[in-house]
């Protein structure tokens, strides 16, 4: 291992090393008035969730959306891989959902039937 050619400060004149560092957002983290993405709520916004094969190497015979498509709340519903398609990998997708909830989007997905 070759030879470093650093010479570390000594211990009185380091500025970070061995110094208490403040963190910017541990007040708001730990008293729970932090912002985070999942606490955004903007008007007209769609939650979105994936319908992924669950088996490698599957052929797509079909795929009815209608259940999903009926359920209310449930705005787009879109095959990304149609029937006839050779899926790869384990968890490719296959059916995309947006809907008003989280929820209602996840209901969507259970009723498709592939």
């Amino acid at each position: 291992m070759p030879k470093c050619k650093y010479d570390w400060p000594e211990a009185g004149e380091r500025r970070h090393i061995g110094k208490r560092i403040s963190r910017l957002d541990g007040p708001a983290k730990s008293s729970g008035r932090a912002k985070y993405s999942y606490d955004i709520n903007l008007p007209g916004m769609l939650y979105a969730k994936l319908l992924g094969c669950p088996y490698a190497h599957a052929k797509i015979v079909s795929i009815d959306t209608s259940a999903a498509e009926k359920l209310p709340g449930v705005k787009v519903v879109r095959v990304v891989q149609g029937p006839g398609t050779e899926i790869q990998w384990e968890g490719d997708e296959i059916v995309a959902v947006a809907a008003v909830t989280e929820e209602i989007a996840e209901d969507a997905v259970r009723r498709i039937k592939v």
